[in-house]
Formats: structure tokens, sequence, C-alpha cells
């Protein structure tokens, strides 16, 4: 299809390009015989005007003698010049440069034969495009006499007919220098569409090495080149989005694998310890059934918390967001954390009318995850602050030590990534679904962390009443 659409186009610019050409050699041509005849009507204005003056001082009696006087004269191969009397008719003229006298003719008056005549199929189209360019017969009087300065129409149309040749070749020239100058314009501005087949051919026989075009926007198909290479740009992210979701997703299968793995051994291996009767009282069989409930519920929280981040990560699950009082909400939040604790101090510091438009339970997400962070992992006072800044509603829970390490920072949202402090009971996922939570809230999350205690601030669009 390509290769019809630029045989096509070449053949069109062709013939423009030979036209206009063709075009440029007529009217050179056509001004070259506007010269011509301008030339010659000069030198027949002339001759009829030294004719006039010479014969007016010696009064020729009869035709011959202005016939005559004529022959003397150096007469040009271009013109003709007739002399009438009451019965003769004088014609004098010169066919060839070369000939040392003119030619005189002499008949009755009414017989012109002697009168030089064009012959051919092109005389009358000559003589007639000299006409157009104002070619005319020039008359005088002289005593007894009358007479006519004209054109050798013999020697016009010969003259003109030996340029024919000359001409037609320039005309078959000028069609061949359009073809290939449209060959190499349209070579030229064709390129980039058959750039752009070629690669995708390529990428249609399986090689799909992202290779990216020359691109000239000043160019006529530029855009489409420009339009490819954004393509390829747009398929590296891509290819590049799916190695990472590659990864991701190998990740996360070991991650949740390792995981569930612990419990489900633990289980496991009780299970097989009942179905031997390895325990010596009740009480042995109690403790392992409460622990096999614990290791049971473990598996069925991490199971949970996957599902929502999933369900989360589903384009059809929009927020059910809704202006909410932050202050109230987050002080309601933290207080039977607060009483679950009675060992460590917690600092609310919460104000009414602080709104912001997130759902209530992705909200309670993130407090209680955060909170329990700070709970399990640092030390001293929690402080939960919620205040107002500008057109963002802020949320801080901030603990006394022992921090994060710095190259934990770019991970610590990551799903399953719980950093050196593995002895601490946990899943990963608190700070991931905190993370997703104010995301779909249009919201930001970010870690201010030293050896002095870590604090987590989320910022959320505050919403009208």
């Amino acid at each position: 299809m390509t290769t019809r659409l630029a045989r096509r186009i070449r053949t069109l610019a062709a013939v423009e390009i030979s036209l206009v050409l063709v075009a440029v050699l007529v009217a050179g041509a056509l001004l070259a015989f506007g010269v011509y005849i301008r030339t010659l009507s000069n030198e027949l204005s002339g001759t009829q005007a030294q004719l006039e003056a010479s014969l007016a001082r010696t009064l020729p009696r009869s035709a011959r003698e202005g016939g005559r006087f004529a022959a003397s004269l150096l007469l040009g191969t271009g013109s003709e010049i007739v002399f009438l009397d009451a019965d003769t008719r004088v014609t004098v003229y010169r066919l060839h440069r070369a000939d040392p006298s003119p030619i005189v003719t002499v008949r009755s008056r009414g017989d012109l034969s002697g009168d030089p005549h064009a012959a051919g199929p092109l005389a009358r189209v000559i003589l007639g495009l000299a006409t157009a360019f104002g070619l005319q017969s020039l008359y005088a009087h002289v005593g007894v006499l009358y007479i006519i300065v004209k054109s050798n129409d013999a020697t016009l149309v010969s003259t003109v007919r030996s340029f024919f040749i000359p001409l037609l070749v320039a005309l078959a020239l000028a069609v061949a220098c359009g073809v290939l100058i449209a060959r190499a314009l349209t070579r030229q501005a064709l390129r980039p569409l058959d750039d752009v087949t070629a690669a995708l051919s390529r990428f249609a026989s399986g090689d799909l090495t992202p290779q990216l075009i020359a691109a000239d926007e000043r160019h006529e198909l530029g855009a489409l080149a420009s339009a490819y290479n954004g393509a390829i740009a747009q398929m590296e992210r891509a290819f590049a989005a799916r190695d990472r979701a590659n990864t991701s997703m190998r990740q996360f299968i070991a991650d949740a694998g390792h995981q569930l793995r612990t419990p489900l051994t633990v289980v496991q291996g009780f299970i097989a310890i009942l179905r031997r009767g390895g325990f010596e009282s009740p009480g042995d069989r109690d403790r392992i059934l409460d622990t096999m409930n614990d290791q049971s519920h473990i598996m069925g929280s991490l199971i949970d918390k996957l599902i929502l981040l999933e369900r989360w990560e589903s384009p059809e699950a929009a927020a059910k967001a809704a202006p909410i009082d932050v202050g109230t909400l987050v002080a309601d939040l933290v207080a039977p954390i607060a009483d679950a604790h009675p060992d460590r101090r917690f600092a609310v510091s919460t104000r009414a009318g602080i709104l912001a438009a997130i759902d209530p339970t992705e909200l309670g997400y993130v407090v209680t995850n955060l909170t329990d962070n700070a709970v399990k992992y640092g030390r001293g006072e929690i402080a939960v602050r919620v205040h107002a800044e500008d057109s963002t509603a802020v949320i801080e829970v901030a603990d006394q030590g022992p921090g994060i390490p710095s190259t934990d920072f770019a991970r610590v949202f990551d799903r399953f990534y719980r950093g050196a402090q593995r002895d601490v009971p946990g899943s990963g996922l608190g700070l991931a679904i905190v993370k997703r939570a104010v995301e779909r809230a249009r919201g930001t999350v970010t870690l201010d962390s030293s050896p002095r205690g870590s604090r987590f601030i989320v910022e959320l669009p505050r919403a009208a009443a």
C-alpha cells in the first residue's frame, strides 16, 4: 500500500514539476519570439523611413526604378519591399545573408507570384503568432509609387522553425529533469513514512527492539515520525512498567508465601502433635489450640489486608469520599488504642471543624496503623496532632525513638517490607495500606525520622462543609 501511494505521489509530483518546467520553457520561447518580432518590426520601420527619405529626393517615375534603388541598399533577409505603380509590381527581397545582391522580381500589378511565400503545416501558426505579437506591413506613397515594407514570411517561418528541434529537446530535458527532481523530493519527503513503515514491519516480524526515528518538526511528515517516537517511548515505559510489575508480583508472591508459611507451619506442626496425642494434660491441649487459633487469626488478618489492597488497586473501586471532621474522628480512633496501652503516654491535639473528603473507614485504617506502629516500634510519648495549613488538613503521628534508618526510607511504604525489626509481630502491610488510602483521597503521606523518633505526616485536601 505504501509503495503504491509513494508511486502515485511521485507520478503527481513529476507531472506537476514537469508542467512547471515546460511552462517556463514555453514562456521563455514566447518571450524570445516576442523580442525577435520587436526587432524585426524596428527593422521594417527603419527600412521604410530610409526609403521614404531617399526616394523623396530622387522621385523615381516607375516601380522598376524604385526596385533598382532598393536593390542597391543593404537589405536584410527579414524584410521584403514591394513597389507598385499603375501597371507594374516589383518585389525586392533577400533569401540568405550570403547572397551577393537581393532578388528583384517584376510582375504585373495584380500578379503575386513573385513574392516569397511560406509553406508548411506550421506556417500559419507562426505567422498568426507574429501578427498577434504586433508584426504588421508598413505602407508609404512617394510620387507615383506605392511602397509596401513587410516581413519576409518565408524567412520568418524558416528562422522560427529552425528553433523547433532545440525547443523540443529542451522540453524533453525539462520532463526528464522534472521526473528526477520529483523522485528526489518525494524520496526526501516520504523518508519518515518509509522509516515508520520499515519499523512497523520490523515489529510485525517479531523484533520489538525500540529504535527511534530522526524527526524534524519542520518536515511535512515530521509529525508522523514524532508520533511514532512518542509511541515508542510510551511502549518503552509500558515495558518498563510491565517489568516492574512482574518483579513486584514475584516479590509479592514470595513475601506473601513467607508471611503465610510461618503461621501455617505452626498450625501444621501442632496438628501433627494432636494427631499423635502428644500432650500430657488438658492444659497443653488448650495452649496448643490457643496457639493454633492465634496463628489462624494472623493468616486471616493477612489475607484480609491483601484482599483490601487488591480491591483498592482496582479501577472500579472508587473511594466513597465525603467531607468529614478529621479532628473529631482522629480523636475517637486514638482513644481506644490509648486505653488498650496504659503503659504508654498519648498526647492528642486535635481541633474540630477541619474537614477533608475521605472515606471514614479508610481514614480509620490510616490512623490506627500509624498509631499501632508508633506503639510497637517507637518509645516514649506518642503524639497525635491534627491541624490545618491553608487548604490542607494535616495529621501527624510521632514517637520518641529509635527512628527508622535512612536506608529504609525508600521502601518503608512497600508491601511486606519490615526493615530490621522483624522480631515485632506484624505483616509489613500496614504502611502500604496507609499510603494507598491516602492516595485514594488525593493526599500524600511522608516520613520524617531521626534517632530521636519518627513522625508520619498525612496531608489531605480540605473540603467545604
